[in-house]
């Protein structure tokens, strides 16, 4: 009797654990399922923000980009933020209104897509139309 008892209890507790184990694998399927989906929706999120940061109308119209101010480089041991180069004795580099200053080439192709400071993210665009007032 007490032989029949334990092989019961062997048994129920080896359910049980089927049990645990399908719902484990269930719960477990799930999360990957949501892990998944908040992947997916992140890259999303990521990608319109690219897309809107880098679309060509976004950009600085050439008329403005002609109102700022440029000039030599001197003797500095600083870099240029946008490229990670240091600047060059004599080489152009341009000033934006926030007092930023990056190499000629490397801030006329951000602001061919973007109208903010790559450092401060203040509006280039708006502060030359208050310039220009």
């Amino acid at each position: 009797m007490i032989q029949i008892v334990e092989e019961r209890s062997e048994q129920q507790q080896q359910q049980q654990y089927e049990i645990d184990g399908v719902s484990q694998r269930i719960w477990e399927e799930v999360a990957n399922q949501y892990r998944q989906e908040i992947q997916s929706l992140q890259l999303q999120l990521w990608q319109n923000s690219v897309d809107k940061m880098f679309q060509k109308s976004n950009g600085v119209p050439k008329k403005f980009l002609q109102k700022l101010k440029m000039m030599k480089m001197g003797k500095s041991n600083r870099q240029c933020s946008i490229c990670c180069n240091q600047f060059q004795k004599d080489e152009l580099i341009i000033q934006l209104p926030c007092k930023h200053i990056y190499h000629k080439c490397c801030v006329d192709s951000w602001l061919q897509s973007s109208t903010k400071c790559p450092n401060c993210r203040s509006d280039v665009l708006e502060a030359l139309k208050n310039q220009e007032k």
